[in-house]
Order: C-alpha cells, then sequence, then structure tokens
C-alpha cells in the first residue's frame, strides 16, 4: 500500500504525534509511507518520506488553519491507497485516530475555567482556535468521505462512545485501537541505573517517596491538585516530580508557593528521557479532568510505576480493577489517601508494579497496535473495491 499519515507537528514529545510515528514506522517495513508534516523531529527517514506541508507556524489558529487547507490541496492531487489523520489535521483522510473530540473536551475545559487566568490575546487566540478545531472535526467526521467510507480509530471505550454521540457516522468503521508504549525505553529495569542518579541531579533523597506527574496543559491534568495531594500527605518523605512544561509554567509555580505547597514539589522541565524520570519514581500521579487515552500513563505503567488517575476515558482500559494502579475522585484528599497507603504498604506496591507492567506488555505494545491498524486498512479497502461506493485514487493533475 502507499499511505500517508497527516500530523502537524512530528515529534516524540506529544502524545498523538508520537503514536503516529510508532504505527508509520512499523508499517513502512512493508509499505511506502509518506509523512505530511510541517515540522519533523525524531523521524527514522530511511523508512518515511517527509512531505513538508509549509505555512505559519504562529499563532495556533493560523497553524492548524493554514495546515488543513494546505494538505486537503496536496491529497486531492496524490493517489495514495490509504490516508491517515491524527485527528482533524485535513478533512480528506479515509483514516481518523481519534485522541480528543474537541467538543467534549471543550465543554470540560470551560467547566474548570482553564483559561480564566491567561491574558486576554490568549483567551481570544484559543477561542478562535477552538472554533477552527470544531468546524473542521464537523466537516472532516462523517461516514462518507471522497473515496467512500470512512474509519475512525478511538483510542479508548470513552472516546467511541464521545465519538458517535458528537458526530452522524452512521455506517462509518470504527474500530477501538489503544496507545501503546515501546516496552524496551520504558522498562523497569532501568530503575537501577536511573534511579539514583535523576534523585540526586534533582535533590531528592533515596528514601523518598516519588509520585511523577508528567506532560503539558498543568490545568487540565490537575497538577495543581496533585501538588495539594503532596502536601497533605501524611508520608513525610513524599515528593511530587513535575516532568514537563507548560506556557503558564511562571503563575503555577509562584500560585503554589503563595499557597505553601511548593516545599515538597520539584520541577524538573520538559525531559527528551522522560523513561528515566518513570524509573527513578514510585508512582504515577495523573489527577486528569479530560483524556482519550493518555500516553504517558502507559507508558509509566511499562515503567512499573502503579497510575493513580480519576475514571476518565481509558482509565478502565490501563487500570481496570487494580491491574495498573488505583481509579480515584478527581480530589487531593482521595490521591494523598492512596499516596499515603502504598507508601505504608511496600508489598502492594510492588505487585502494582508487575501488574502493571504485565498488563501493558499484555494489551499496549506498538506491534500489535500497528498490526491491527494495518488490518483496518485492508479491511477498509476490501468493502471499497466490494461495493458500488468505491472511488480510486486519483493521480495529480
Amino acid at each position: 500500500m502507499k499511505i500517508a499519515y497527516v500530523v502537524i507537528n512530528a515529534n516524540r514529545r506529544e502524545g498523538t504525534s508520537r503514536a503516529v510515528l510508532e504505527v508509520a514506522e512499523r508499517l513502512a517495513e512493508n509499505h511506502e509511507v509518506d509523512l505530511l508534516a510541517r515540522t519533523v523531529e525524531d523521524v527514522d527517514f530511511q523508512r518515511v518520506r517527509w512531505r513538508r506541508v509549509s505555512g505559519p507556524g504562529w499563532p495556533e489558529v493560523g497553524d492548524f488553519a493554514s495546515f488543513v487547507w494546505r494538505c486537503d490541496r496536496l491529497l486531492r492531487q496524490s493517489d495514495y491507497d490509504i490516508v491517515h489523520a491524527a485527528g482533524p489535521n485535513c478533512t480528506a483522510a479515509d483514516v481518523y485516530t481519534i485522541q480528543t473530540v474537541h467538543p467534549v473536551k471543550r465543554r470540560i475545559m470551560l467547566e474548570i475555567g482553564a483559561h480564566t487566568d491567561a491574558s486576554i490575546p490568549r483567551r481570544l487566540t484559543r477561542h478562535l482556535y477552538d472554533r477552527a478545531v470544531l468546524s473542521t472535526e464537523a466537516k472532516a467526521y462523517r461516514a462518507h468521505g471522497p473515496r467512500g467510507r470512512v474509519a475512525y480509530l478511538p483510542v479508548s471505550a470513552g472516546t467511541r462512545g464521545e465519538l458517535e454521540n458528537e458526530y452522524p457516522l452512521g455506517e462509518a468503521l470504527i474500530r477501538e485501537i489503544p496507545n501503546g508504549a515501546d516496552l524496551d525505553r520504558f522498562h523497569p529495569r532501568h530503575r537501577a541505573a536511573a534511579r539514583s542518579d535523576i534523585r540526586r541531579q534533582h535533590g531528592m533523597e533515596e528514601d523518598d517517596f516519588v509520585a511523577v506527574f508528567s506532560g503539558g496543559d498543568w490545568v487540565r491534568k490537575g497538577l495543581r491538585i496533585a501538588a495539594e495531594a503532596v502536601a497533605q500527605s501524611q508520608t513525610e518523605r513524599a515528593r511530587l516530580l513535575v516532568v514537563g512544561h507548560d506556557p503558564l509554567v511562571g503563575e503555577f509555580r509562584a500560585g503554589l508557593e503563595r499557597d505553601g505547597l511548593s516545599q515538597r514539589v520539584v520541577f524538573a522541565g520538559f525531559q527528551k528521557e522522560v523513561h528515566r524520570y518513570y524509573a527513578a519514581s514510585d508512582v504515577m500521579v495523573f489527577p486528569t479532568a479530560y483524556e482519550a487515552f493518555s500516553l504517558a500513563t502507559i507508558e509509566a505503567a511499562a515503567s512499573g510505576l502503579p497510575v493513580l488517575m480519576p475514571d476518565v476515558s481509558g482509565a478502565h482500559e490501563l487500570v481496570g480493577h487494580g491491574q495498573a494502579g488505583s481509579l480515584l475522585p478527581r480530589t487531593a484528599e482521595a490521591f494523598a489517601a492512596e499516596i499515603d497507603r502504598l507508601a505504608e504498604h511496600p508489598q502492594d506496591l510492588d505487585q502494582l508494579s508487575k501488574s502493571a507492567r504485565g498488563h501493558v506488555e499484555e494489551h499496549f505494545h506498538w506491534d500489535k497496535i500497528a498490526a491491527a491498524t494495518e488490518s483496518v486498512y485492508q479491511e477498509l479497502l476490501q468493502q471499497r473495491q466490494s461495493t458500488s461506493e468505491y472511488v480510486p485514487a486519483v493521480g495529480p493533475t
């Protein structure tokens, strides 16, 4: 097959992009694969060809809208068998991976007041960006596209439900395919080498009980709740290790200091080798308000960390009935109590660590996910070829 993957910024820092690259590079072993992207980092060009999509990188709404317009034009002049987009990055895809259902995410962000502290220009650009994404999703997410039936790959059962509630997909092909983890990179064996080094580097002790928080978008993902939980913990050696970056990092740090919540918090910033920070930790805290299926939680579990998180989309698939951690109310009190329980009962922590790793090995490795994705391509093409709705790919005009 000749396959095009569409993502604005192709890198391994962002979960959606990393998921695309993991699948693309694996399928490139047997297929011809192009990557339509504005920027690329850490891509194997021996396997994947980059087709650069030019346009402004700022403001966010201009970046997004120009990318969609440019990609749609390029795709109309191409002869791909399958076009696979990471969400609504174009409106002419055959397959969409659904990592976010934007109307649902936007409602939740409004409920938690995610942007109330931002400047007026920032709130305006965010509003315009939201409107652009909502409009593009409405155009892209439908049962039939330019070449027939469209396939949707929501990453969790909860995300599938949100997608079907928001958009009239009708006879579209829908298959739940989760995110995954690099099982070699994210592995408990890295603890021996990384634990002492990372802790010493960031001023933590060997016997500290370290809860790691990973990612950006700190309001949505609940950094404040995580900091309050560690502050309320009765475990004196509890520490919160924050890995990642947020544009409002200055405001976050000032707020925690003002409210007396910063003493146990260590800000490590963005780290390319995030697996070493998981290896240096004891548990992951993730009090998020909205997810589709967090890649960071899967990678943490693969590293042997129990994951503490609310009952959002993807949580049941990963945590389930205690396979990889605990489902908790989204309150500092609930997270503090679970941190204390695991700190006081190392045998429970050890059992959850082993269970988390085994659960990811069984269900969330990229080879299995790439094979499931390839199967959807084949199913989609077979359906098109056997029905009157099939429209052959058109070549350059």
